[in-house]
């Protein structure tokens, strides 16, 4: 396991900083000045009392107090008025950090979902980035604790050294004795947070594992039909309480260890203050010191060791912080694999030349062997082509590489004659408009749903309306009670609708159809719709990508055969291409999944003939 190294604690620590002061920077300097001025007030108190008690005990006039023109009534409100400043202080500190964590929580957030979002999917198939994103959002609250510890430590810290110049001028052995007896603390509470890290971090695949089974249980309600139907629940249960029971003890064992390493702190501590406070009533044996100062020195040594306490506790959690923050600040290290040229080209408003992949190799990442190998395909401007073939056969590889979700391995895509990589990423999202078979289901209004399709555009009704009537989403929307108004899903808002996957796979490919881009790219449009919409999105189909390169992706040849070309994959290349007539002629693999697939049919075909099934 490795450890937090020195740097990554330092560079935790100055993200926090960062993240504290930009997400409020008046707040962050009124918070501060009001700790630093509560800090300085430290000695007001026992040093009053200092005052009243020799007066009493001596019953002298005080010479500053004659000075000044005031008696112990004039102490008593000096005193007063510290202590009303002092609380005032500590409740307004309460509320600003209140105020100022939750903005802070709000920026933190925010800069985690914009550059994870960022990032590209080659990052999502690397489960070591998985574990590093759990830790960050697992841990990200601890920049808010961050904020709250520093400022408690700032505090803690003023009130320290203004106690250390006071017992200073008494005996700079007293202040060589405590400091002394602060520095192991110091060490102790720094290798208590490596035992808490290193618990922590081994078990975190565990951690990620367990909670897998919850979201299963408690988040997705598509996997509570199988676990009821199956007989999951007992199962999933044993899982989750078998990983988490091995969580548990890790975290036991580390919190034992550093129960013991805080005993060793409170000891130490312990025992180097009974030494100085042995140093002030010596001094009062001896005649060197008054009652009043005994006191006041007792005060500041009480003070101290509370301080102290908390200040050593303080570089602990901080230096806790600044190691579980790390996986924030490495996550905030990654960088887009993706590149855009120095000087990127728009893309064209309209395809000349077409679409070609030459010689392309393409791995996804840990995989030895290639999704695709050696591919060529030229698709011309206009074209509806389709790709068929069974799962594995690179299909869906081929509409992610020229989306540039991915990068290819070997070889290069051209678009009108020039490289994929010379157009500028926005330029091309916004020229193609894709439907996944693993599409999104977004809980938000119908309207807004299609709409996401192209935001700039969003509040078009007629264009919304027009996408919906297309994918056939029009004939269950309108009778929906608030039609375009009415709210997908029940996560957001208890009134939502819920959708069959059939009518969110209509969503989708509305949502494909308002984008209205130059290229189409259709990945199981039709999986999840009903056989009547199907057939109606089939004869419409030439009219639906008319002007458009559109590239078909589906098991189902009903569907394949609307295509001007069908490319037929196995095994990441391609083995039959022409249309449908043309490869049902060559009796080759198309032929035999498309015999496959009719021989389903072939009772309905011989009751039509009248012959007995």
């Amino acid at each position: 396991m490795p450890k937090v190294t020195l740097q990554e604690r330092i560079a935790a620590l100055k993200l926090a900083v960062k993240w504290t002061y930009n997400s409020s920077k008046p707040l962050t300097v009124v918070v501060f000045l009001i700790t630093v001025l509560a800090g300085l007030l430290t000695v007001v108190e026992p040093y009053v009392f200092r005052i009243i008690i020799d007066r009493i005990v001596s019953g002298a006039e005080f010479s500053f107090v004659e000075k000044m023109g005031i008696g112990i009534a004039g102490i008593l409100v000096i005193y007063a008025v510290a202590k009303i400043l002092q609380n005032l202080f500590w409740d307004m500190q309460m509320i600003i950090k209140r105020i100022h964590a939750q903005r802070l929580d709000k920026y933190a957030t925010r800069a985690m979902m914009e550059k994870v979002s960022s990032l590209d999917a080659v990052y999502f198939e690397n489960p070591e980035y998985y574990n590093t994103l759990t830790k960050a959002n697992q841990h990200l609250w601890r920049v808010t604790e961050f904020f709250w510890q520093f400022t408690w430590f700032a505090g803690q810290a003023v009130s320290v050294v203004v106690i250390l110049s006071a017992l200073f001028a008494f005996n700079w052995l007293v202040v060589a004795l405590i400091l002394l007896a602060s520095l192991p603390s110091i060490v102790l509470a720094f290798r208590a947070s490596e035992i808490l890290w290193s618990a922590f971090d081994t078990s975190s695949p565990i951690f990620r594992h367990a909670y897998y089974y919850k979201s299963l249980m408690t988040e997705r309600p598509e996997a509570v039909k199988e676990i009821k139907l199956f007989g999951l629940k007992s199962h999933f249960l044993e899982r989750f309480d078998s990983l988490f029971s091995d969580f548990l003890k890790k975290q036991e064992k580390a919190a034992w260890r550093e129960l013991a390493l805080f005993s060793g702190i409170n000891l130490l501590g312990g025992a180097l203050s009974v030494f100085a406070a042995w140093f002030v009533i010596k001094e009062f044996v001896d005649g060197g010191i008054t009652i009043g100062q005994v006191t006041f020195y007792w005060a500041l040594l009480f003070q101290f060791a509370e301080n102290a306490r908390h200040m050593v506790r303080m570089i602990g959690e901080l230096n806790q912080s600044a190691i579980f923050l790390s996986p924030v600040v490495k996550i905030l290290s990654f960088e887009p694999v993706i590149k855009e040229a120095e000087h990127p080209h728009k893309f064209p408003s309209r395809l000349k030349k077409g679409i070609e992949f030459r010689n392309v190799t393409f791995y996804y990442p840990r995989s030895k062997k290639p999704a695709l190998k050696n591919f060529n395909l030229l698709i011309k401007p206009g074209q509806s082509l389709a790709l068929v073939g069974e799962n594995g056969s690179g299909k869906t590889t081929l509409v992610k590489l020229l989306t540039r979700l991915y990068d290819v391995s070997e070889g290069e895509i051209f678009i009108d004659g020039k490289n994929i990589k010379e157009y500028s990423l926005d330029s091309l999202y916004e020229n193609i408009g894709v439907i996944f078979q693993d599409f999104m289901k977004y809980e938000a209004l119908v309207e807004e749903n299609i709409g996401y399709g192209r935001l700039g555009k969003i509040k078009r009704k007629g264009r919304v309306h027009e996408a919906s009537v297309k994918a056939e989403a029009w004939e269950f929307i309108k009778e929906l009670e608030q039609k375009y108004k009415t709210h997908i899903g029940k996560t957001l808002v208890d009134e939502g609708t819920e959708l069959s996957i059939g009518q969110w796979q209509k969503i989708a490919l509305a949502r494909a159809f308002f984008k209205d881009a130059n290229l189409l790219c259709l990945d199981e449009p039709t999986a999840a719709v009903d056989a009547r919409a199907e057939y109606r999105l089939f004869r419409k189909f030439r009219q639906l990508t008319k002007n458009k390169t559109t590239i078909l992706i589906s098991h189902r040849f009903s569907t394949v055969r609307m295509a001007d070309r069908i490319i037929v994959m196995h095994n990441g290349k391609i083995v039959e291409q022409g249309s449908h007539r043309q490869l049902l002629a060559n009796k080759g693999r198309y032929s035999r999944l498309f015999r496959m697939q009719a021989s389903g049919y072939k009772d309905f075909f011989d009751l039509q003939k009248g012959k007995a099934p």
